[in-house]
């Protein structure tokens, strides 16, 4: 054991010179190759300070101008190259440089103080739109397909009394009706500069929702006041739009206070037409002039919502009211001056409520009873609807909206786009009533 360990000592201490002797040497390399560096970078500056190198001579009077000059240079070069790919320009030729030319041009733009640099914007800035009404009341359903085709029985079997079996004792005028509609599309493409979107805190999510919220209000528009059958110039979009509730016919050719018109089915087939309605109109006792104050009287709105055929007062029967017919409802009185309906305010929505116990959507894409000009060959204004919209109307969406975001369509800005469709159609015209209270024959 004694000799083991004599053995290992004398291993040791031979590692420690080795290792003592590799470390001496080193430094003496990294000393010789010191003093070489330090007479090569001798040399060189020796040959530096021999040469009369010329000073730069500077023309421009301000760091913005020298910095033109160098681009316009930079500019020129590639052009008479005949280059042909893009080319990187260098605007400054240091830190130093730009930041004299930034404290330049703020100095231009600090109201003559001398003080510049970014604004801080307030991140709340989008004003409410309103909504589109209609997506609160109707029926919606969902497709992947182009086109929808909707189908509905009408007619009757034929029952008729008697112990006997009875084979169609009446008339059978059972049938089918369908009409189709194609998906139509509401689309936007805009760009926004890159540097707004940076500076502006929040803009680019507020940008996309008010997006939405304008997208809903397109189709609000036109779920009301289009005409599908139109030229596409139309405001709400023509042929290109929806089928607005106002384009169905089934009003009294002649306006005749007091009555309502009888509600039938369209034409059955699958052409551009087909399924346009009748839905029965209720026209105002007394129409209202133009500019003037609303002729509706609390008969006119008992004698409307009776109207409706008595199995369509569903727990889902609502009215759409444009508000300035609400408005005018809202103020009837009774002889001695007092409110009609001051019990038709429920107190969690007291500025909307019920009529007659039914629920009240207002909805100010709906016609304006007090028109105070009206268009020429303007025969009807619909301030009112009243019905089971759930199985009256429906909304047809394609299963998925398009959003999307380009980062390099355009340089410096950042370019999105939205795309939706839908369309829109009466299915049942017997679940709707509508209440007309103007009629024109001329523009005054």
């Amino acid at each position: 054991m004694k000799e083991v360990i004599e053995k290992l000592d004398a291993i040791e201490a031979t590692n420690v010179a080795k290792i003592d002797e590799v470390k001496a040497q080193v430094a003496e390399t990294v000393e010789a190759a010191k003093a070489e560096f330090a007479e090569k970078v001798a040399a060189l500056e020796a040959k530096v300070s021999e040469m009369g190198a010329t000073p730069v001579i500077k023309t421009y009077k301000s760091i913005s101008q020298e910095v033109n000059r160098s681009v316009k240079e930079q500019l020129r070069d590639f052009y008479k190259g005949g280059a042909k790919v893009e080319k990187e320009l260098k605007m400054f030729e240091d830190a130093g440089q730009y930041d004299a030319y930034m404290k330049e041009a703020s100095a231009l733009t600090g109201s003559g103080a001398g003080v510049g640099g970014r604004t801080a914007y307030d991140p709340v800035f989008v004003s409410l739109r309103l909504i589109n009404p209609m997506r609160g009341v109707s029926r919606q359903v969902a497709t992947e397909g182009a086109t929808y085709q909707f189908r509905a029985k009408t007619g009757n079997a034929g029952a008729a009394w008697g112990y006997a079996i009875q084979n169609n004792g009446a008339s059978t005028t059972e049938d089918t009706n369908i009409w189709q509609l194609t998906l139509q599309d509401l689309n936007v493409q805009f760009p926004i500069r890159t540097a707004a979107l940076d500076d502006i805190d929040g803009l680019e999510g507020n940008v996309v929702s008010d997006m939405l919220a304008e997208f809903s209000q397109q189709e609000g528009l036109s779920m009301i006041q289009n005409n599908d059958q139109g030229a596409t110039s139309l405001p709400y979009g023509g042929s290109n739009g929806l089928r607005g509730l106002n384009q169905y016919g089934g009003a009294n050719a002649t306006y005749t206070g007091g009555t309502i018109s009888t509600a039938a089915f369209g034409s059955s087939g699958t052409g551009s037409s087909s399924g346009l309605h009748d839905i029965a109109t209720y026209d105002q006792i007394t129409p209202n002039a133009v500019g003037t104050t609303n002729e509706a009287t609390y008969k006119d709105v008992v004698n409307f919502i009776y109207s409706l055929p008595q199995q369509y007062w569903t727990p889902t029967a609502k009215f759409i009211i444009n508000p300035q017919m609400l408005s005018a409802i809202r103020g009837l009185t009774d002889d001695q001056g007092r409110p009609i309906y001051v019990d038709g305010l429920a107190r969690e929505d007291g500025i909307i409520g019920k009529l007659l116990g039914f629920d009240v959507v207002a909805n100010a894409y709906l016609d304006n009873p007090l028109l105070l000009s009206a268009p020429a060959a303007t025969t009807s204004v619909y301030p009112m609807y009243f019905g089971d919209f759930q199985r009256g109307h429906t909304i047809v969406d394609r299963l998925n909206m398009i959003m999307r975001r380009y980062d390099q369509t355009l340089p410096g800005f950042i370019t999105f786009f939205g795309e939706k469709r839908l369309a829109t159609s009466v299915v049942d015209p017997f679940a709707i009533i509508r209440y007309r209270s103007t009629a024109y024959t001329v523009a005054p």
